[in-house]
């Protein structure tokens, strides 16, 4: 005869059913974590310049202290932003760590378009701040037809009298959570060669229309939007085209080259931290978080609740069919993007990508680390690629000052 349940073997139920049952939940919210696509709300915060020192002279660059958070201890160039009593919006650009306390971090002032003053509040951002107007360009807010809407885009034309003369084009495609403002620094590079560059959205993206579903496909289906993009371009009379992707838009760039008719109208693209697969990530995710026996059931789960195709964007299965010319930039502190992820391709392919790994940088931070080196090899990218000619290498980005 079978030993009857005891209260013993209740109680283990019980637990084991909460166990599972917690498991499950945490499961379906990371799946549901990983692509649903809310509005962007970047939560900056609070930070005060606290001193301004301003010895004079060239020899001896201003320096700000400011409040020690999350956001002013980043590596590399910060950018700042405030507001003035008028209610007009100014910019600084600081650079790298020079000291700190436990409450404060010493910068250099690079640039700032007003002057600083003590107690002043601000807002710290390594991506980007402002419109193109904040870096002295002249834009255009347009839309571009695609296949659920119209996508909000920034166009500036490229000058006439430049090397590039306006008639070549760079599109440029914002990540996943991000913003068109993210590529505020690269822009101005693209505007001294002469290209007419083009800063898209993308379906369900902060701005963009969104689908029914409302979530992301991790550019299984918003490499539709990019090839919108390049249909608008020609139609306006772009000649060449290169495209630039940071994060999911590297990937959703990667996805264009694989299942787009136009991919062969491309003649370069430059790559900020994709994500090439994301099963692996997942599992990278799920370390990272200390969840790793859930990976598999997250990956589940995406794939069930939102039609998610893993297959579709697995890049790293693919490498060998790609053709186009790539610059890839990557860092070995991304958190978010483990390097070695992005180094398969730049190693399986040496013949078309031409690979730089940034020491220090987070994700989609290589910019950040040495910017005037940054955008000094993205200008070489350029000149091999549409053979522009001379071609000035500027020196690092630089907003004119107060006293300019």
């Amino acid at each position: 005869m079978a030993r009857p349940f005891t209260r013993v073997h209740v109680l283990i139920l019980i637990a084991a059913s909460a166990t599972l049952g917690s498991l499950l939940w945490a499961a379906w919210t990371v799946a549901d974590a990983l692509v649903w696509a809310p509005p962007v709300r970047r939560r900056l915060p609070s930070t005060r310049v606290l001193k301004v020192d301003d010895p004079g002279g060239e020899a001896s660059p201003a320096q700000l202290t400011l409040t020690r958070n999350a956001a002013t201890v980043r590596p590399g160039v910060l950018g700042l932003e405030w507001e003035d009593d008028h209610g007009n919006t100014h910019l600084a650009q600081v650079g790298p760590v020079l000291g700190q306390t436990r409450r404060t971090v010493t910068r250099s002032l690079h640039w700032q378009d007003a002057p600083l003053a003590a107690n002043q509040a601000v807002r710290p951002s390594t991506e980007g701040l402002g419109t193109p107007a904040s870096r002295g360009l002249t834009y255009q807010d347009v839309v571009v037809p695609a296949e659920h809407g119209l996508m909000p885009a920034w166009l500036i034309q490229g000058d006439a009298e430049a090397p590039l003369g306006g008639r070549d084009w760079v599109i440029v495609t914002h990540g996943y959570h991000g913003l068109r403002r993210d590529a505020l620094r690269i822009l101005p590079t693209f505007a001294r060669l002469g290209l007419t560059s083009l800063t898209i959205t993308f379906r369900n993206a902060h701005g963009a229309p969104r689908t029914r579903q409302g979530v992301y496909r991790l550019s299984a289906e918003e490499w539709l939007d990019l090839e919108a993009a390049v249909r608008y371009a020609r139609a306006h009379g772009a000649e060449r085209l290169l495209l630039m992707g940071f994060s999911m838009g590297g990937a959703i760039t990667l996805s264009f080259l694989r299942y787009s008719a136009l991919a062969s109208r491309i003649s370069g693209v430059i790559l900020d931290s994709p994500p090439l697969e994301w099963r692996s990530l997942i599992r990278h995710y799920a370390r990272r978080y200390h969840l790793l026996p859930l990976a598999g059931l997250v990956e589940w789960l995406t794939a069930v609740k939102s039609g998610q195709d893993f297959d579709a964007i697995d890049h790293h299965s693919v490498m060998e069919h790609f053709t186009t010319p790539m610059l890839l930039f990557h860092g070995s502190e991304d958190q978010t993007v483990p390097v070695a992820h992005v180094e398969r391709l730049a190693q399986a392919r040496p013949d078309i990508v031409e690979y730089h790994r940034v020491e220090g940088a987070e994700h989609v931070g290589p910019w950040n680390i040495d910017p005037a080196a940054y955008e000094e090899i993205v200008t070489r990218f350029v000149e091999r690629i549409l053979g522009s000619g001379s071609v000035t290498t500027p020196e690092s980005t630089r907003h004119p000052t107060a006293e300019d």
